[in-house]
């Protein structure tokens, strides 16, 4: 038995001894560092938390970590809930164009704009009022996503793609 394993057993153990049954109060909108996040069965802990306001678009990033690598989920709320799981890659341009190829595939821009750090929580490199400049891409399918993001000048490419929330169980941590 690995480490998460034992972490959500003993988070079942512990909710259903409180409440007889298992709370599932926290959601993709409300863990906490610590949590251990389940993603088609591969488990991550969370260990970072960034907020970003978007002139009042609101979105969070979790800062997640599996055995090996780490990842940034990338959960907002509209009519529904999207969320999108990457994983950082070498930036290979200084700039967001249109269209961008990596890796055989391409990209179209769905989005860019510039976002306010609201909060970070936990091991980030990130400010609180920090401004970030990003943009969103995905092929002709949606299948694949790529970001950009520019922080003072230095870009963050991520390749990544969407999450189905069934596929998403969350363990809290123990307090």
């Amino acid at each position: 038995m690995g480490f998460f394993d034992r972490i959500k057993k003993i988070s079942r153990a512990n909710k259903t001894a409180k409440t007889g049954h298992i709370d599932n109060t926290i959601t993709v909108l409300t863990m906490r560092v610590g949590d251990i996040v389940s993603i088609e069965d591969v488990d991550y802990e969370v260990q970072g938390i960034l907020k970003f306001n978007d002139h009042g678009w609101k979105w969070t990033e979790y800062k997640i970590k599996d055995a090996l690598k780490t990842y940034w989920l990338s959960v907002e709320e509209d009519d529904d809930i999207e969320i999108c799981l990457f994983e950082e890659v070498v930036a290979i341009t200084t700039e967001a164009p249109r269209v961008y190829e990596y890796k055989g595939i391409t990209y179209y821009m769905q989005e860019g704009s510039d976002a306010i750090v609201e909060q970070v929580i936990g091991q980030i490199n990130a400010v609180k009022g920090e401004e970030v400049d990003y943009y969103e891409y995905s092929d002709e399918d949606g299948n694949h996503l790529l970001s950009i993001e520019i922080w003072n000048g230095e870009v963050e490419m991520s390749i990544g793609r969407k999450i189905q929330n069934y596929n998403v169980e969350i363990y809290p941590r123990n307090e």
